[in-house]
């Protein structure tokens, strides 16, 4: 073998064995503070993303937002602040923007001395952040136990969806403890709570609820928990005639003997719902995506990722042709952060690693966004400037810029 050859096989050797390079990502500056967690990103005006945190301010916590336009981010501004905050990696605040053009936040307040005792709190601005109401809670049990992990949907142009997990039956008298439940509720405009439902009697106790509105009443996915420990995911319809017994969204049929705080995402536009959600069933990770489209009565596997490695910490956006989906994945001893982008029939478009994240707390549960045509935008918690704190990049892909342009692009599905 001649000089010439051997470079040539070194070169070969090291496009198979090196990474795929990471996707072209864009950093967009953090307008939170050192410390800061818990990033949420809400659609605003159509072409704006709204960005919520927590940061610490002096013995407690403030949560923050900021409006990341075309431009970039707009000052940093409070939204409530106190020193008695349930502050949490998983169960986090949130900001909703209903079509009305009202905001919606809700942070997490103690109750009691134990540990998990504490209540969903909710305020309302109509003037872009500038005020809040209020704060109002949209349970009223009163007993000292955990509510939390919330998720909305748009009931009217003025009213919101509350879903949580609700652990009221917890704390029954004589030491008997019940189950966790989940619950709803609608926040009118004038502050008060309506339409209160129990969904669900006995579901998993620190999973994320996930809720959205389609063309034929909201839709809420969850993970269950039964009498034998099977923790599979469930879907709830509103219909005409009230709620919708639970449906087993896919037969995982994982059994695990406690909460693997790991919750679903799911999208809706007019009849077409995406939903995603990490699962062990069989004793192998990995992260489903199923579409429906038909309101979500039904639904159709669409794809499996990460088979072997997924960390799970799913997300969804809508996109101009589809959906986008993020999760963790796992890379040797450490975390990968990816995104994928779908077409409506569940075909992946395309697959991008965007970058390295701790996979355990420290990164929390990333957020995914779509700033504008076709400009996804990821959030989450990590280093930025030698601190630890939330970061927020903008992911250039070529592939979805051909999809919004009405591109045809075969799906990638394994």
């Amino acid at each position: 073998m001649n000089p010439s050859q051997r470079i040539f096989l070194v070169a070969v050797v090291l496009v198979l064995v090196l990474p795929a390079p990471a996707a072209d990502l864009r950093d967009l500056g953090s307008p939170a503070g050192p410390g800061s967690l818990a990033p949420s990103l809400a659609e605003f005006g159509g072409d704006r993303l709204i960005l919520s945190w927590i940061e610490p301010v002096g013995d407690g916590h403030a949560l923050m937002f900021s409006v990341l336009g075309s431009d970039g981010f707009g000052p940093a501004r409070r939204i409530a602040r106190g020193d008695d905050w349930f502050v949490n990696w998983a169960d986090t605040p949130g900001l909703f923007v209903l079509p009305g053009g009202d905001w919606v936040a809700h942070w997490l307040v103690k109750s009691g001395p134990s540990t998990y005792a504490y209540d969903v709190v909710m305020a309302r601005s109509s003037d872009e952040g500038a005020s809040w109401s209020v704060p109002v809670s949209p349970h009223r049990d009163g007993t000292p136990t955990e509510h939390g992990f919330v998720s909305y949907f748009a009931d009217s142009p003025a009213a919101v969806g509350v879903t949580w997990l609700d652990g009221r039956l917890m704390a029954r008298a004589g030491g008997e403890k019940g189950a966790m439940t989940l619950r709803t509720g609608v926040l009118e405009a004038d502050g008060r709570v309506s339409a209160e439902a129990v969904l669900d009697e006995r579901v998993c106790d620190c999973c994320q609820t996930a809720s959205a509105m389609t063309a034929a009443g909201p839709i809420v996915v969850y993970r269950d928990r039964s009498e034998d420990e099977t923790r599979d995911h469930y879907v709830i319809r509103r219909t005409a005639d009230g709620w919708s017994e639970p449906e087993r969204l896919h037969e995982d049929n994982w059994r695990i003997g406690g909460c693997p705080v790991n919750g679903p995402a799911v999208v809706a536009q007019d009849e077409r719902v995406a939903a995603a959600w990490f699962t062990m069933g069989g004793g192998e990770p990995l992260v489903r995506v199923a579409v429906s489209a038909d309101g979500g009565r039904s639904f159709e596997p669409a794809d499996t990722l990460g088979k072997g490695t997924a960390v799970g910490r799913v997300d969804l956006a809508i996109a101009p042709r589809g959906f986008l989906l993020s999760w963790i994945d796992r890379v040797d001893s450490s975390g990968a952060l990816v995104v994928a982008g779908y077409d409506w029939k569940g075909r992946r478009l395309w697959q991008e690693r965007i970058g390295h994240v701790d996979a355990g707390r420290a990164s929390g549960f990333p957020r995914l966004g779509v700033l504008t045509d076709c400009r996804p935008v990821v959030a989450w918690t990590g280093r930025y400037d030698d601190e630890q704190r939330v970061r927020v990049a903008r992911l250039v892909v070529p592939e979805a810029c051909a999809d919004a342009r009405g591109v045809d692009r075969p799906g990638t599905n394994p």
